[in-house]
């Protein structure tokens, strides 16, 4: 299933906002006044006036009548023998003038015809008068029959006879081309014929004309003209069709902030941008913001009286299809039928505009297995199409496919096919490749051929949709803000969900479905992730850039912002003022780390493509990765799609360097979880004795599966998903009652994907730096948040710095959060001190980064200043990092956080990787002060002594493990390694 692509309406300049068609009839000079050569008359224009003048003209003349908006945006009408000749509202701003010459073919008298422009809510002044009257030329003829053939390519375009606005346009544009010092006229008539283009699904001419206009718009009018704007913001659209939503993104985002700092929030062409950018926001799945923005939509056009509209009908479709999208059907289907009700009485039964809610209605009948209603609304949408663009045009795609489902819910998987590949030619042939329809063509041919029991087609097809998916992901990936990447990769977890469910369910034995699974989890893993961290990488590496260290500078001070406001008690200032601040600072952050994202896009693009041939030549020979995934499995026979999918599994795939990559379905994650949660509370309590058994539980059901294609690998890298972040595999007991310690090393990895990760040049690294024992200070009156004092920690860090000459040891009131922030790129960080981690409610925003982070000096004391000791795992990830080998986070719980499924850890862990960190050492709980001092001391000696980084915790855990007293998991397990496992020098 698929929804429709949002309405987006094309508007002509020189119909802008306007219904050309059923335009006033007026009588020839009923109530009218008379322009003179050189007067000027002023007048006062509500919503509903309309104010007439007459120009008489003998045959040749040519009156040239300028009309001054004084604080209103109006509209010009030529008219003659009751008859419109030309409509002008060339001019959005409400401070400038309309301009028309008048030209007589005969001896009549010209009708004036003012009104305030549609969406205009509030009354203004203007002026008008007849600057010159003089014998045309035939420039001036030349101009008229331009402005003549715009107004009726408008009226064309209103009645949505496409062919003919273009035909009427093409005579404009050629006109244009031959007047001399025309060009402003030629940017106008460019851009109107690149709307028809667009619509006429010929995007190739369409961008070539919104560009010659823009070239001639930037300079005659300026690039903060609001005219020049929204034609940039038409050109978004040209990108928003043919998929390439970082160009889209760039032009439109600044568009946007341009119209609306000219023009306001109630003006149509910011209504419209608006539009504009909330479709492309439901195209990558952020389907929360582009609710907003359809709301905001909604709202001004109520509040501007702008509802009998094809634009208001437009918005209630698009925000149906939100609801649809979300599965919403109670709040979708009157907006739907609101939008079908007002499209037939403005435009007719046959609108074209009408194939919009009816595909939703169509959907949502289908989702209520309706299929006869169903059918009958998608064959009503196709015929409205097909009448008006025939039967080879890329907008029948999406009703074609929703055909062919409705043809493989009641097993015609023939047919279905067969109109799917109708679906997927005009995709290829009319977006491209690449285009999100297109890959909904490919995506349902592979359901359908697996719903019929073709495999091999069906992995032939769903090979094509993957490589599609990963082309999106590099290009949506490379720009945006982190929710806006956690929202394009959630709407395509489906496509990874069905890949995994085509080998696990229906090709267990085929080796090409188990490595395709495998080389999708290992694209998709981390993905938002690792564009994060190049966009800090490329970022850092341009910090010369006077632009890129402010856009820096405001990143860090608005997060650290955010991190102090959020941390503020509530009861310290009014809750709603609070939150709303909140929201504003994730708004601003949101908006910096677009444009920051910008500045690495090219940088993010040409990273090397993940395959898994180079992921198995990564990996040791000794080792074997072990990449976890969560999927719900797929019914491919399924009618509808809210029954296609199957609550939540674990996968497991292993792969080795030299063999086949190997997957297993583990089971249903909720009973996997429960399991993890129960060990979970043993491990943290020494005196429990059932921490084996549970153990040993947990290690059935999630490594029984794969024991047997770890072969004789003696290190495993984990690359857990879900719960089993928060899984110390080392403690885990096997089949004979070992611990996996015993039996492997082993290192976390965010994904396999890691392996790859290109040598990015790092600055030279500085001494080594030492944080323990933080001066905490004493609680304010009725805090709720304590940190008791930790000087056990002290002696850790000076046992620690006597390894490491040259480190710098901050202690006391030195062990601070300002000290931290201003170190440069260490060698080594040792932090000993508290970790927390607390539920968004607590503090008002559901940034997880927000929900996690470090106690430093004053943390007790400093309660709400800007300059207090907490750090967040926000403020962590902002960290100069950038040559650090190593962080190790000495403190309680400091590598939980927040799990999202495909990204890991949402917490500390992730940010001191989003810094730059090579390697993460951190805890899974409490650990005791005599066993945590023993574990960091023994670890860096061998650290010192040339061990690696994991197999340097692993000792130094194993010696822990030989004392009868701390045997118990609880002492040595809660300690584990991320990352990079190669010792210092950098050998594996």
């Amino acid at each position: 299933m698929r929804y429709p692509t949002f309405v987006c309406a094309s508007v002509m300049s020189a119909a802008l906002s306007i219904t050309v068609s059923g335009a006033n009839a007026l009588s020839a000079d009923q109530g009218s006044t008379s322009l003179k050569p050189g007067s000027l008359l002023e007048g006062e224009l509500g919503p509903r006036d309309e104010h007439r003048y007459r120009v008489p003209l003998t045959s040749g003349e040519v009156a040239r009548v300028i009309v001054e908006q004084r604080g209103i945006d109006l509209t010009v009408q030529v008219r003659v023998d009751d008859r419109e000749v030309i409509r002008l509202d060339d001019e959005s701003r409400p401070r400038g003038k309309e301009e028309v010459d008048v030209v007589a073919d005969g001896d009549a008298t010209y009708i004036i015809v003012v009104t305030v422009s549609p969406g205009t809510v509030r009354a203004g002044s203007y002026a008008i008068g007849m600057a010159s009257l003089r014998a045309a030329t035939d420039v001036d003829r030349s101009m008229y029959e331009l402005l003549t053939l715009r107004t009726n390519a408008a009226r064309a375009y209103e009645r949505e006879q496409n062919e003919e606005a273009r035909i009427l346009l093409e005579r404009a544009l050629a006109i244009a081309e031959r007047m001399a010092g025309g060009d402003d006229e030629l940017a106008r008539v460019a851009a109107d014929l690149a709307a028809i283009y667009l619509d006429l699904a010929d995007t190739t001419r369409s961008e070539a004309l919104y560009r010659r206009a823009l070239a001639i718009m930037d300079r005659s009018l300026g690039v903060d003209h609001p005219t020049t704007a929204f034609t940039r913001s038409r050109l978004a659209r040209v990108y928003l069709r043919t998929g390439q939503r970082i160009q889209a993104e760039s032009l439109l985002r600044p568009a946007l902030e341009t119209i609306e700092q000219t023009l306001g929030t109630e003006h149509l062409l910011f209504v419209r941008c608006l539009g504009t950018m909330s479709a492309l926001r439901h195209d990558a799945g952020d389907l929360e913001q582009a609710e907003q923005m359809v709301q905001r939509q909604l709202t001004i056009l109520e509040q501007i009286g702008y509802t009998d509209s094809m634009l208001y009908a437009g918005v209630l479709n698009n925000l149906g299809e939100i609801y649809t999208r979300a599965r919403d059907y109670v709040r979708a289907e009157p907006l739907l039928r609101r939008s079908v009700a007002a499209y037939e009485r403005i435009r007719g039964s046959d609108a074209y505009a009408l194939s919009y809610p009816l595909t939703n209605l169509g959907i949502i009948a289908r989702e209520r297995k309706d299929f006869a209603s169903a059918e009958a609304h998608y064959r009503r949408a196709l015929a409205i199409r097909q009448q008006r663009v025939g039967s080879e045009h890329p907008d029948l795609l999406i009703i074609l496919n929703n055909l062919a489902s409705i043809l493989s819910a009641t097993g015609d998987y023939s047919r279905s096919l067969e109109t799917h590949f109708h679906a997927l030619r005009l995709g290829e042939r009319g977006l491209g490749p690449y285009h999100p329809n297109t890959l909904l063509s490919v995506g349902n041919i592979a359901r359908v051929y697996a719903a019929s029991g073709d495999v091999t087609r069906a992995l032939e097809y769903q090979r094509r949709a993957d490589a599609i998916v990963e082309r999106q992901l590099a290009l949506n990936l490379a720009v945006g803000s982190e929710r806006q990447k956690q929202a394009f990769v959630g709407a395509m977890s489906e496509r990874t969900e069905r890949t995994i469910s085509l080998h696990l369910r229906d090709a267990p034995q085929d080796p090409g479905a188990a490595s395709l699974a495998a080389l999708v989890v290992l694209q998709r893993k981390g993905r938002v992730t690792d564009a994060l961290i190049d966009t800090v990488a490329a970022v850092r590496q341009r910090i010369a850039s006077p632009n890129d260290q402010h856009l820096f500078d405001r990143l860090k001070a608005t997060t650290a912002e955010l991190a102090r406001l959020a941390l503020t008690a509530p009861a310290a200032t009014d809750p709603g003022t609070r939150e709303e601040s909140i929201r504003e600072l994730e708004t601003r952050k949101e908006r910096l780390e677009t444009e920051l994202a910008e500045r690495s896009a090219e940088f993010r693009i040409q990273l090397q493509p993940v395959t898994l041939e180079a992921v198995r030549a990564a990996i040791p020979d000794d080792a074997a990765l072990v990449e976890f995934a969560i999927f719900r499995p797929f019914n491919p026979r399924a009618e509808r799609n809210a029954e296609a999918y199957a609550p939540p599994h674990y996968a497991a795939y292993v792969i080795r360097r030299h063999a086949p990559p190997q997957g297993v379905d583990l089971g249903p994650s909720d009973v996997i979880d429960t399991a993890i949660d129960a060990w979970g509370d043993a491990l943290r309590d020494p005196a429990r004795a059932d921490v084996h058994q549970l153990g040993r539980i947990v290690e059935r059901l999630i490594m029984s599966g794969v024991r047997g294609s770890i072969g004789g690998s003696t290190r495993l890298l984990i690359a857990p998903e879900g719960q089993l972040n928060l899984v110390p595999f080392e403690a885990l007991l096997d089949e004979r009652g070992h611990y996996l310690i015993e039996r492997y090393a082993i290192s976390y990895l965010t994904s396999g994907r890691d392996l790859l990760r290109a040598r990015i040049p790092r600055a030279r690294p500085t001494p080594a730096a030492i944080f323990a024992d933080p001066v905490f200070g004493q609680p304010e009156t009725n805090s709720a948040r304590y940190f008791s004092p930790l000087p056990a920690t002290a002696d850790e860090a000076r046992a620690i710095t006597l390894l490491f000459p040259g480190a710098r040891l901050f202690t006391g009131t030195l062990a601070s959060k300002v000290a931290l922030q201003q170190l440069e790129a260490p060698r080594l960080l040792h932090i000993a001190s508290h970790g927390f981690f607390l539920q968004g409610s607590e503090i008002g925003s559901r940034n997880s980064l927000l929900q996690s982070g470090l106690a430093l000096a004053g943390a007790n004391r400093t309660h709400g200043s800007r300059e207090d000791g907490i750090l967040t795992a926000l403020e962590a990830s902002g960290l100069n990092l950038w040559g650090t080998q190593l962080v190790t986070l000495s403190a309680c719980d400091t590598g939980l956080g927040k799990v999202h499924n495909g990204e890991g850890v949402y917490g500390l862990r992730r940010a001191f990787f989003l810094a730059g960190a090579e390697t993460v050492v951190m805890s899974l709980w409490p650990v005791g002060d005599a066993s945590a001092r023993q574990t960091m001391v023994d670890y860096y000696t061998r650290l010192q002594a040339g061990t690696g980084r994991g197999d340097a915790l692993r000792q130094a855990k194993l010696q822990l493990l030989t004392q009868p007293a701390r045997h118990h998991p609880y002492h040595w397990a809660g300690f584990i390694q991320a990352g990079e496992w190669a010792n210092l020098s950098g050998t594996r």
